[in-house]
């Protein structure tokens, strides 16, 4: 009979076994999933009358559902400030001169049509989206996904120059050419700093190249750039968050 019981003991262990695979599935399943670019809503530019019927246009607001439909809660750099509002742009001869249509993202996803600045940034150098000075923002044909660059495709070979790669994720308009230093090092009196993205630029070092020099266990490298200043990082060692 002893081996009725060792059966019994085996069939009691095992028997949640299956029941907890469906649970481990459904919960992989069940679990929120980022939205592919591509698949987020772009907010429509609207008419005179339709912006007439939305008394929330240009209202502050927290997130999307404070404004009347289909306007989006956007984030204004240059005010500093969340507000209501829809596209301003389709195309590029829909902005004024000096200016270029571009595509933002807002905080709850939504993507937005806005005429940005066209400044003197060349490629490869840091950049601001909504920039409002010229020092700041990309010269004509790039865009700024953070760095200055050209649109690329990151399955054609040679979609960007030398000194650049195109990588997999873009910004909301599309993966633009980044700019890297690891195979070509860089000129005497500057560094190749890494950056997010796999970014990484032959800077003048401001402070201490905790890249080099790692910072205490209690601290974090922090790299900042200044779109203003190309080629000058400040870096130095916080404390953790």
């Amino acid at each position: 009979m002893k081996w009725r019981a060792v059966a019994a003991v085996l069939g009691a262990l095992l028997l949640p076994v299956p029941l907890v695979a469906v649970v481990v599935s459904h919960w992989r399943v069940s679990l929120p999933r980022p939205v592919p670019l591509r698949a987020k809503v772009t907010v429509p530019m609207l008419s005179w009358e339709e912006r007439r019927e939305r008394p929330s246009l240009r209202q502050p607001c927290h997130r999307s559902r404070d404004c009347d439909p289909p306007l989006a809660c956007f984030f204004d750099t240059n005010l500093g400030g969340l507000y209501c509002t829809g596209s301003e742009c389709t195309m590029d001869s829909q902005c004024r001169e000096g200016f270029i249509c571009r595509t933002l993202e807002t905080w709850g996803g939504e993507l937005l049509k806005r005429c940005a600045l066209e400044g003197d940034r060349r490629e490869g150098e840091g950049c601001q989206p909504q920039s409002k000075s010229h020092a700041s923002a990309c010269a004509p044909g790039l865009l700024c996904n953070t760095w200055c660059g050209r649109s690329c495709q990151p399955d054609v070979p040679g979609s960007c120059p030398e000194g650049f790669f195109c990588p997999r994720e873009g910004g909301p308009d599309g993966p633009s050419c980044l700019p890297t230093c690891e195979a070509r090092g860089c000129p005497a009196g500057q560094a190749c700093i890494r950056f997010e993205q796999g970014v990484s630029v032959c800077s003048v070092i401001h402070g201490t190249n905790c890249q080099q020099s790692p910072c205490p266990l209690s601290q974090v490298c922090e790299t900042r750039v200044r779109p203003a200043r190309p080629g000058s990082v400040r870096m130095r060692c916080v404390a953790r968050p």
